[in-house]
Order: C-alpha cells, then structure tokens, then sequence
C-alpha cells in the first residue's frame, strides 16, 4: 500500500471496504496529519488489473475547522456586543416614545380640584400617545363641565333656599319683638308658606341629586298611556280646556314607573301653570319610539332661551316667579329622567303660539305599543 511520507509507516487511514460500485463518505481522525485534525474521506470499490482494489480520496479539515474557530471566536465577542447594542438602543427608544406618557404623567399630577381647566400637553401625530392625550383632555374637559355644574347647583341651591329662610326669620323676629301688635294668625300662615316652599324645594333638590347620580332606572316595563291618563285625571279642576289625543291604546316603555310618572306630572303642572286657555296632549308610536307632546297657548319660550330652560332654577319670565310656587326644577327633572331612560326632550313653539314640548322615549322591545 502507497502512503505519503507524512504518514508513512502509520496504520490506514480507513478499512472501509464498500462493495463494487458503492461509495462511502466519512470523517475519521488522523493523528499523524494534526493531533486533533480529522479528514473527510470517500471511498470507492473499482476492479483493477490485479483484482478488487478501494481507493481512498481525502482532504484534511484543518482549514474548515480553524474557519468554524474563528467564526465562533468572532460571534462568542460580536453577539454579546450586538445585544447590548440592541438593548441600549431599545431602552432609548422606549424612553424616547414613553417621554409624552411622562409629561402627560406629570400634568395630570399638578392638576387638582381647583383648576381642571388646564390640559395634558397633546401633539397631532395620531398615534396612540396622541390619541391618549386627547382621551385624556376630553375627559378633563367633561369632568370640569360637571364639576362647574355642580358648583352653580350648589350655588343656585343655596340662593334659593336662603329665600324662604330669611323671610321666614324676619317674619319670626319681628313677631318677637312686637308680640301684642303680631296677628299670629296671619304670621303662622306666611310661616306655613315658607316651609312648604323649602319642602317642595328640597324634594326637588333630593329628585334631581338622585336622577345626576349616575344610577340607572329599574328595567321594568311601563305603559306611558295608564301613566297618562292617571295624570291627567288628578289635574286640577280649572277653566282650561285639556284635549287629551290618545293617539295609541298602549305605550310600553322600559324604566321607573315613578320617574316617568314625575316626568309627565312636571310638564302637567308646567303647562296648566302657564297656558291661557287650553292644553293639548298627544302620545304616538313612532318607529320603536313613544313620543309624548304636550303643548299649551301660554307665552312660550324664545328659542334663544330654550337651552338654558332645563337647567336648574332658570325663571325666564314674570310667568315664572316664585309667586307660583315653583322651584324652578321642573323642567330640569324632566331632562334629566328624559336622559336617563334613554330618551331625547326637545323645546319648540306650539301651533297656539305658546310652549311644545316633546319627549322621545325608546319603546320597550315585544311592548305591544300601538
């Protein structure tokens, strides 16, 4: 057998013998080339002149396994330093997106009950920071509404019942001073007056609290048409003259039966307070709607006015004084049971001339309205 001086006088390198025509590839050590090289060996059986001979083709892997070295060398420095790399720039990355989050952060932290006009600074990209952002301002801008509102409440609440109780109290003091010369009679019906009236504003008061508290209104189903005619027939007797339209049998709507009831005893009582003549009713099923139109030939609202009719302790008129009795809450409820059950209140001028007023109400689903 031939062998190269290198590798002279060592065992063979391979004893693979395949069969005729077969070839075998393999890797196999050889300590005489490189104490930890190897080589990759083919083998191939041929017939020559003196019979079956194997001839053995290899080259070392030497080169291709100091190549790998050096690559995994390379990578074991180059990875490490790629992931603090990758690292490093994702935390700036982060950080640099996550800055607006911080100085949203920072704003609402400085904003307290005092001055919720102010705003989280917001930039128009469009993306979810900015569209947070405006989430964030228009819940600010709707949270200052309410608060405002409150405040005025508290505020048009307190004027109104410090009325009464300070005429009551002058009423009192005086009687006290001058006893002999006091009409008790006539004191203690001023004095029942006053306290009727603080009765009447208070129960409107805890109404209207109740209604702005956010609770919904139970889910049972009520016929607006029963609830109507009950109204009408406990109104007053008087001059004026109440058509009364029953446009449909029934009108099923889901809610409080006692809300809905106050909410057609106030336009009721509203409009018999200010019509000259005559009221006229209707109730109608409008595609899944109950609506309820009342309307009398008083002096009406301007439309300018008709917005700020619904809000607490507005008199827009000499029809409306105190001298009536009212608390100025009446129509305020209305919007607010209105709002509550779904529903949409609307203000508009009647064909006589003076106040309609028009109540939407989701009908109640399989209600048998109509």
């Amino acid at each position: 057998m031939a062998a190269s001086e290198n590798i002279d006088g060592e065992p063979p390198i391979s004893t693979l013998h395949p069969l005729a025509g077969e070839e075998l590839v393999v890797t196999v050590p050889v300590a005489a080339l490189d104490p930890h090289g190897s080589m990759r060996l083919v083998a191939v059986s041929a017939n020559g002149p003196a019979g079956p001979v194997v001839v053995l083709a290899g080259e070392s892997l030497a080169h291709a396994d100091a190549t790998v070295g050096a690559i995994v060398a390379v990578l074991l420095v180059t990875i490490p330093a790629i992931v603090l790399l990758v690292v490093a720039l994702a935390w700036w990355a982060v950080g640099w997106t996550l800055r607006p989050v911080g100085r949203i952060t920072s704003a609402l932290a400085d904003i307290t009950a005092t001055d919720l006009h102010r705003r989280v600074p917001a930039t128009p990209t469009g993306d979810e920071i900015g569209r947070l952002a405006a989430t964030v301002n228009d819940t600010l801008e709707r949270l200052d509404t309410a608060v405002e509102r409150q405040r005025r409440f508290v505020a048009d609440a307190s004027h109104e019942l410090r009325g009464p109780l300070t005429a009551l109290r002058a009423d009192l003091e005086l009687s006290v001073r001058h006893p002999t010369r006091t009409e008790w009679h006539t004191v203690a019906g001023e004095a029942l007056a006053d306290v009727i009236r603080l009765q009447h504003l208070s129960e409107d008061l805890l109404t209207l609290a109740r209604l702005g508290a956010g609770a919904g209104p139970s889910t049972q189903p009520v016929d607006l048409a029963d609830l109507l005619r009950e109204e009408i027939d406990h109104v007053p007797a008087t001059d004026l003259r109440i058509d009364a339209t029953p446009g449909v049998r029934r009108a099923v709507v889901t809610g409080s039966a006692s809300q809905l009831r106050r909410l057609i005893r106030n336009l009721l009582h509203n409009a018999t307070e200010h019509a000259r003549s005559a009221v006229r009713i209707e109730l109608a099923a409008v595609e899944h709607q109950v609506v309820l139109h009342i309307a009398d030939d008083g002096p009406g609202i301007n439309p300018a006015d008709r917005t700020r009719a619904v809000r607490p302790f507005v008199r827009l008129d000499e029809a409306r004084t105190r001298d009536t009795g009212g608390t100025g809450l009446g129509l305020a409820i209305v919007d607010e049971i209105v709002r509550t059950h779904g529903g949409e209140l609307e203000l508009d001028e009647s064909p006589e001339g003076g106040l309609l007023v028009r109540v939407r109400l989701p009908a109640a689903p399989d209600g048998g309205s109509g």
